[in-house]
């Protein structure tokens, strides 16, 4: 049997090694940015589809008999909601992202990709094996040079970004991206995780408002919309194709009907309360006050610290304040760029962002100047 001692001992060394730990502390390190996994509504939509006998599980793959009621509805108002012909759920975003890029993209087709996109779309980049542009990071220009590069017939054309980068919180070029797919016959695929109930006019995401037709937003359900799952928005064909070609989808046990009542749920409060997102503008505004030094694009706060030991360390030390502060290390970040990654959320008062900041700036006050 093989020994993976050695490897745990290897990461405990470099500061890598991860252990799951309970919630504690004043939460900083959640992406439940609207406060909804605690929304009354929601639990009263799940009281009230139990109530009037919601299965608990589909018992199924969605063409075996799991697809149900629940998925369908979900499935047409996410399509209006999104302005878009069609949409899929699937259980998660990394299954999702997996499905899209495994089953869209050939071996002959060309996939040039932000350099920090989400290890769900490298990993669907890697099982295709195709020919692959890693780009700088929301770098327009260097997007461009790699997309009017000669191709050989037949090939197709993907552009593959986030539109805020989970560990950095900046905001992808997603319109200047799309009129890219059109100059050079791409088709753009927009991981909307991060910007999903939060940016946009009504909390669409980054490409709301965008036409689908080169476009592939994705929606995951487990952030701002408090639930989980992952809703892919497309054309009628795409969508089509993924129900009849995507493994991750056909061979999997559809998503609980619950769940999809949830989602349901959730994008209608985001709707019907736009003063969340209100809250949150002025929560990144306080902070943005409380931490000067510190570029604050978006509701993810990264305060770049290099070694991984120590940003450890100081996580633990504001971990034992009472924050809920997290260290961020490689892979999911790259290598010398070890952080502190801050999660503003709605269920944050000024007052924890204020006793943060002054925890942080007595612990690491070079960090918070640079």
């Amino acid at each position: 049997m093989k020994n993976f001692a050695p490897e745990l001992d290897r990461l405990k060394a470099l500061g890598r090694q991860r252990s799951l730990r309970l919630p504690a502390g004043i939460d900083f390190s959640s992406n439940d940015y609207l406060g909804l996994a605690n929304h009354p509504a929601l639990r009263a939509a799940a009281i009230e589809a139990l109530q009037n006998g919601i299965e608990i599980g589909a018992a199924g793959s969605r063409l075996l008999r799991g697809h149900r009621q629940a998925h369908e509805d979900l499935e047409n108002f996410a399509a209006a909601y999104y302005g878009c012909p069609r949409a899929l759920f699937f259980a998660n975003g990394f299954m999702a992202n997996y499905a899209l890029l495994t089953t869209l993209v050939g071996r002959h087709d060309i996939v040039v990709y932000d350099a920090l996109c989400h290890a769900s779309m490298r990993d669907g980049l890697h099982a295709v094996g195709c020919r692959t542009v890693k780009v700088m990071h929301n770098d327009l220009n260097a997007f461009e040079e790699a997309l009017k590069k000669p191709r050989a017939a037949g090939s197709h054309l993907f552009i593959l970004v986030e539109s805020i980068y989970s560990m950095d919180g900046d905001v992808a070029p997603v319109r200047d991206l799309l009129d890219l797919a059109e100059k050079y016959d791409g088709l753009l695929i927009v991981d909307e995780a991060h910007g999903t109930g939060v940016s946009g006019p009504t909390g669409r995401g980054e490409t709301e408002g965008m036409p689908h037709d080169r476009l592939i937003s994705l929606h995951t359900c487990g952030k701002a919309l408090g639930v989980s799952g992952a809703l892919v928005c497309a054309g009628n064909e795409i969508i089509d194709y993924l129900i009849n070609a995507a493994r991750p989808f056909i061979y999997s046990t559809a998503p609980m009907p619950l769940q999809a009542v949830l989602v349901k749920r959730a994008l209608e409060i985001v709707c019907d309360e736009p003063e969340r997102r209100a809250q949150l503008a002025a929560l990144k505004a306080h902070a943005a006050k409380c931490l000067p030094g510190i570029a604050i694009n978006s509701q993810i706060v990264p305060i770049i610290i290099g070694e991984d030991s120590t940003a450890v360390t100081l996580a633990g030390k504001l971990q034992a304040q009472g924050f809920d502060i997290r260290a961020i290390r490689p892979p999911a970040v790259p290598e010398g760029t070890a952080r502190l990654r801050l999660s503003l959320h709605v269920g944050l008062t000024p007052e924890d962002i204020e006793r943060a900041a002054v925890a942080m700036h007595d612990l690491m006050p070079q960090a918070l100047c640079a």
